[in-house]
């Protein structure tokens, strides 16, 4: 009975460090939270998380990787997530994360004021990052707080299946 009890502890303590979900809100000091180093907005509609800037809302962020024929890095976060704001504050200020973050149209999708596009990529928990085609084709996707390696890991899988789809001629 107690080696169940240890184990249903342990399973819980790990989803809970995997991410935020919705309805959910870990103790936090949301105070300190806001004012974080790890979010600023620009005048442009630019958002910084770490050293990335965003496009802020879906549709903008398409259009932009539309223009500039680019895949999509699409942050979905919200202000009440602690991890959303973990990672921002350590995935996204590792170099090889901010270095390969160019050749990708950064958007920020806020579950608050966007709950719609949440739903049409069936994203659950947050934060959850989701690789995207300039036309929205889905690439591939983490979920979760991930360190940064394992963000690069998966910003060089969604390149390699951009190349490898545009040389057989299914890029969409």
């Amino acid at each position: 009975m107690r080696e169940k009890l240890i184990g249903c502890t342990l399973v819980l303590a790990m989803l809970s460090m995997a991410g935020c979900e919705i309805g959910t809100e870990p103790g936090t000091d949301s105070a300190g939270i806001g004012a974080s180093s790890a979010s600023a907005q620009s005048s442009q509609g630019q958002i910084a998380k770490g050293q990335l800037n965003f496009v802020h809302g879906y549709q903008a962020g398409y259009d932009q990787a539309m223009r500039e024929g680019k895949p999509m890095l699409v942050f979905f976060t919200a202000e009440w997530c602690h991890y959303c704001h973990q990672m921002a504050e350590e995935a996204f200020t590792d170099q090889q994360v901010v270095n390969l973050s160019q050749n990708f149209v950064c958007v920020l999708v806020d579950q608050e004021t966007e709950p719609e596009v949440g739903r049409q990529f069936r994203v659950a928990g947050w934060p959850t990052v989701l690789f995207l085609s300039p036309r929205g084709v889905a690439l591939n996707r983490i979920v979760g707080k991930k360190p940064g390696h394992q963000v690069v890991m998966a910003m060089q899988a969604a390149l390699q299946n951009i190349a490898r789809r545009s040389e057989n001629g299914t890029w969409r």
